[in-house]
């Protein structure tokens, strides 16, 4: 049966459920549909880090002023490289105006004790105060919690306020258990599950699951609604004042890797992303942009993994893990095909460039493919994907008593594995890499290092036998360089600049323009943003103007 509503949302992810949560409380008729029997999105999946500078949030930076921020983004971006202040600066402005709207509505965003920015000390950043994060118990979800999409990569249970305290160290076992008593949902699950929390829960917005949006309906060139595909059949959606392409990117889709340029891609977001709303809005005349860096990072399909949810007619969709946390760990590294490193792998966004390069002159890829490297110290101290520590390795893993018999095992140049990890082994002791500078930045040490390990968290020799090596693939996080090109109310714009009337996009559907480079935390401050920024226009601006 076709229906008519005031803004429609397609996709069920942060951005969807966030621009419901504002439009609902605008006084609106909203419908959200999600394609997956799940919610939560590519959110779910994430660390649930948010980084919004000057929020004025308890606890919040010292300075609070936008200037420091822009200062610091002047330093994420680089020099030589252009970027449009103005609309940098209204992006700013619009992400601390939405996020104390939504935590006043119920989104419980706090700001993280002790959790620095990413390039911190850099100039205008802060050693806390911008890194903000949201923890809800399982069971205010009510029926919406087993719909919520489970996170195969981060282990739920501990705010990340408890996860760098004290506490952590003296009262670990406790904390998670606390934390598995009252289902506390974190990290990704803890920003998603609070807007799912927010929309479905509190306010009874309605959500469409099995839902994919097929086609745009036009009324002459503005956007008047979808057709959507469902067990039953076609429904199509009037939507009175606007639709939100809230769907993700496309990193799933065929041609992923060419277009991000790298040898291969395997996309570790929830298998949903492949490109559906550009698609739609390519058809209603939208302009694609490229905006922001690449951003990927290294993975293992550990044997059996799938991604959780409801399996296809063939199962499981298999899952290809990245390896975030594990990178930052002492006794590992990542070594190309000669035995060599190529980077700082305890920040795995330091390595995007490297596995982006050609050789010219041999005539193939300079770092791919490439192993993670680690001894067994490593097994026995920390996890790896679903192993904890000190629990045996599949047999998938290649191992062996010495780096050059593992070399030669695992195909890499054995000469140039013997001497890395020889030059490695030594700095490690004395807690320095004089090659990548592993273990210097102070999110790192506090994200991805091991606080009993001194002086550097991040640094230990790959020195106990048995040695392993783990054929690494790329995988993307859901976030393209292409997306739909938006302005600041989030109107999804034409090539000539002009905004395709009643269409909006936010998440990983819309191009970052704001910024060149990687800040923790800032795809999910812009989809929460944007989401606000489409649903205030749609229901304010737009039913007033008509357009």
């Amino acid at each position: 049966m076709d229906r008519v509503v005031d803004l429609l949302c397609v996709g069920g992810g942060l951005g969807g459920l966030a621009a419901a949560v504002r439009a609902h409380d605008l006084g609106a008729d909203v419908l959200v549909a999600e394609r997956s029997g799940m919610v939560g999105g590519v959110a779910a999946y994430s660390g649930g880090f948010v980084w919004v500078g000057a929020s004025g949030l308890p606890g919040g930076e010292a300075d609070g002023s936008l200037a420091a921020t822009e200062s610091y983004l002047d330093h994420v971006q680089g020099e030589g490289r252009p970027v449009d202040r103005d609309a940098r600066r209204a992006y700013l402005r619009r992400a601390v105006e939405a996020t104390r709207w939504y935590r006043e509505a119920g989104i419980p965003f706090e700001v993280i004790p002790g959790c620095p920015d990413l390039y911190h000390p850099a100039p205008g950043s802060t050693g806390e105060g911008r890194l903000l994060e949201c923890a809800v118990p399982g069971a205010s979800l009510g029926a919406w919690r087993d719909r919520l999409r489970p996170s195969p990569y981060y282990e739920t249970g501990v705010a990340r306020r408890d996860l760098y305290s004290p506490r952590a160290r003296t009262e670990p076992d406790r904390l998670r258990r606390d934390g598995a008593e009252r289902d506390l949902l974190t990290h990704g699950l803890g920003l998603a599950g609070a807007f799912v929390r927010a929309a479905l829960t509190e306010r009874g917005v309605d959500c469409l699951l099995h839902h994919r949006a097929v086609e745009l309906l036009m009324d002459g060139d503005a956007v008047a609604g979808a057709v959507l595909e469902g067990p039953d059949g076609r429904v199509a959606v009037r939507a009175r004042r606007g639709v939100l392409i809230a769907a993700g990117g496309y990193g799933g889709a065929p041609d992923a890797a060419e277009l991000e340029d790298v040898p291969a891609l395997v996309e570790s977001a929830p298998p949903v992303v492949d490109g559906d709303g550009l698609l739609l809005a390519q058809r209603a005349g939208a302009a694609t942009v490229r905006g922001a860096d690449p951003f990927f990072s290294v993975g293992f399909r550990f044997p059996g993994e799938t991604h959780p949810g409801e399996p296809g007619p063939d199962g499981g969709v298999p899952l290809h893990r990245p390896l975030l946390e594990h990178l930052g760990l002492p006794h590992s590294m990542i070594v190309n095909r000669d035995g060599r490193r190529f980077g700082d792998e305890s920040y795995y966004g330091a390595l995007i460039g490297a596995l982006r390069r050609y050789d010219g002159r041999r005539k193939r890829w300079a770092n791919h493919p490439c192993w993670f490297v680690a001894d067994d110290a490593f097994r026995r101290r920390y996890r790896l994907g679903p192993y904890g520590p000190g629990e045996p390795w599949p047999d998938a893993i290649v191992r062996a008593g010495s780096p050059r018999e593992l070399a030669e095992a695992a195909g890499i140049d054995p000469d140039g594995l013997a001497a890395t990890v020889a030059a490695f082994n030594e700095g490690a002791e004395r807690g320095t890499d004089d090659a990548f500078g592993r273990g210097t930045l102070p999110f790192i040490r506090r994200a991805y290092g091991d606080p009993d390990r001194v002086p550097n968290p991040n640094l230990g020799p790959v020195a106990t036998p048995p040695f392993y090596a783990l054929p690494l693939s790329i995988v993307g996080f859901g976030m393209g360089t292409l997306g739909l090109w938006i302005d600041g109310d989030a109107r999804v714009l034409r090539r000539d600049g002009r905004a395709v009337a009643g269409l909006y996009a936010t998440g990983n559907a819309a191009a970052t323009k704001e910024l060149k480079g990687y800040v923790t935390g800032l795809a999910n401050a812009r989809n929460h943003t944007y989401a606000y920024a489409a649903a205030t226009h749609a229901l304010t601006e737009r039913s007033a103007t008509g357009r």
